[in-house]
């Protein structure tokens, strides 16, 4: 009986440190991007919001990770090549969530077109941003 307890605890101890040894592993382990082209951005008062929506040229697509607040509280940007809308409202079909839409500036096809959600009381949203020329079909403001 002693053989086998001895067995277990050993065992036991084995698996213990097979696990401790998997963290250990895991957490020097580093995460690379798999497009280094990724254009992210952080969005924290209205001049950040204008220098992420306004910039007309060379990005097709833009990550913006920006405050609640900043998209709730300004309505619009003026951007050289006209005015981009920002619409915060919540979701009527997901109760909870808040959508956000930003539109670029009319007849502006490089302007980014940005879609985001998020549950209500978060501080962050995330905004997935393209050329509005490359978005598959069109929608109404």
């Amino acid at each position: 009986m002693k053989a086998v307890f001895g067995f277990w605890a050993l065992s036991n101890q084995r698996v213990a440190l097979a696990i401790l040894g998997g963290f250990i592993l895991a957490g020097q382990v580093h995460a690379k991007p798999m497009n280094k082209n990724l254009n992210l951005m952080s969005v924290n008062n209205e001049a950040d919001m204008r220098r992420a929506i306004c910039m007309d040229a060379g990005a097709t697509s833009k990550l913006l990770i920006a405050k609640m607040t900043v998209v709730k509280n300004v309505k619009s940007v003026k951007c050289k090549s006209g005015e981009a809308l920002i619409r915060y409202r919540e979701d009527a079909s997901d109760p909870g969530h808040v959508l956000v839409n930003i539109d670029p500036p009319n007849g502006n096809s490089k302007g980014l077109d940005c879609d985001g959600k998020a549950d209500i009381g978060l501080h962050y949203i995330g905004l997935n941003c393209l050329e509005s020329s490359l978005e598959s079909t069109s929608h109404s403001k």
